[in-house]
């Protein structure tokens, strides 16, 4: 179950140059504090976590007022990389859990004051969560703050998109942060997978305060992706996905993370835990999500529209459908949900031969401890035999 790895490293890191650093606004001219608790959810990202442990690091709130704690169900588990770090309170979980799980248990491990959200594959810049908490505490009706308007970078294009704002109360999770008394009320469903955020603030009716996006978050594509971000750039509505002529510097200003965000792909290929088909739970609520909406269009055009009318987009062009067409979309649409289905039948038939190889390499590993401590043990008996004979021929 859960483990704590920081129990015996109690002392606040000394404050850096940098931790002094800010405008005459900042959070870090108040003589108060509060305690803050990030919270990360992983699970096999061994590749990313250099990345993650910098992006902390160069957080420019004071260190001796963080916690953070993360939650690794992952069959690669991460605990070599960030037992040493003496902010971490790592817990791991030999069973798969949900993400909305994972939220949930990431906000009973911690004790902040205030929670703040940071994901294992995506860049912070170092006023994350001092900007957080600053706007926090000057908005005391709001108990949640994030950012309606989030940045991506597509490498594979290199564009940088924007995609929203979508509403004064609405957020991504990756960019949440808020105080804990919103917990007294709000839990995340234990069956989310994904689009996790909208049940948790009640609909998007918690008392909120957007962030300024270029200090909270840049998402960067990348091949091991849960929802592959490429898809965003299908058919993207004009009003919430526009190409942005900003850029990764200006998000970025660190030169060896701009390289290791900007090359990550690089470091996939070798890094199989990685892949999307090791969460088919993931895969399985996607599929759904996807033939709910599928339904919700086909009602609309049985009845008219009800919404208005359905376009794609062509070039720099929208080009309306008929109805005819529509239908045609979504058949096409029906028949990569059955073959994404059939796909993650395999998927899960991969997935349980592979936790069934862990378990037998688990217990062979346990054996043979066990016979090496056998071992050990007959080894320390004949060396006193051995000194004992010596001392008796003496």
């Amino acid at each position: 179950m859960g483990k704590n790895n920081n129990k015996k490293n109690k002392k606040p890191t000394k404050k850096t140059n940098a931790n002094k650093n800010t405008n005459t606004n900042d959070i870090s001219n108040n003589e108060k504090y509060p305690f803050v608790s990030v919270c990360t959810p992983t699970f096999n990202r061994r590749p990313f976590i250099e990345g993650m442990i910098k992006c902390f690091n160069h957080q420019l709130y004071p260190k001796d007022k963080m916690e953070w704690i993360i939650i690794d169900d992952g069959t690669d588990k991460i605990e070599d990389l960030v037992k040493d770090h003496p902010n971490v309170k790592y817990f791991k979980y030999d069973e798969k859990m949900s993400l909305g799980k994972k939220r949930n248990l990431l906000h009973e491990k911690s004790k902040g004051e205030i929670l703040v959200y940071m994901d294992d594959d995506d860049y912070y810049p170092p006023e994350r969560v001092s900007h957080a908490v600053e706007k926090l505490m000057d908005n005391k009706e709001a108990l949640c703050a994030g950012s309606s308007e989030i940045y991506i970078w597509f490498k594979h294009i290199n564009k940088m998109y924007q995609f929203g704002p979508y509403g004064e109360k609405h957020a991504t999770a990756g960019t949440f942060a808020f105080k804990r008394k919103l917990l007294e009320n709000n839990r995340y469903d234990e069956e989310a997978c994904l689009a996790e955020e909208k049940s948790f603030l009640n609909d998007y009716s918690v008392p909120f305060v957007q962030l300024d996006p270029l200090k909270v978050i840049l998402v960067f594509s990348h091949n091991h992706n849960t929802f592959d971000k490429k898809k965003l750039l299908d058919n993207p509505h004009p009003q919430f996905c526009k190409e942005s002529n900003k850029t990764v510097d200006m998000f970025v200003k660190e030169k060896d993370l701009k390289e290791f965000y900007m090359n990550i792909d690089t470091l996939l290929p070798f890094y199989s835990p990685g892949l999307p088909k090791m969460k088919p739970d993931v895969l399985e609520q996607m599929i759904k999500i996807e033939e709910t909406r599928r339904k919700h269009a086909e009602n609309m055009v049985s009845q008219g529209g009800g919404g208005g009318q359905i376009m794609v987009q062509q070039g720099e062009k929208n080009i309306p459908l008929n109805n005819q067409q529509i239908v045609e979309v979504m058949k096409q649409q029906q028949t990569a949900l059955q073959q994404q289905g059939g796909q993650l039948q395999q998927i899960k038939q991969a997935y349980e031969a592979i936790a069934r190889e862990n378990m037998v390499l688990k217990s062979e590993l346990q054996q043979k401890n066990e016979s090496i401590t056998e071992l050990q043990k007959l080894n320390t008996k004949l060396l006193l035999r051995l000194a004992g004979e010596n001392g008796q021929e003496s």
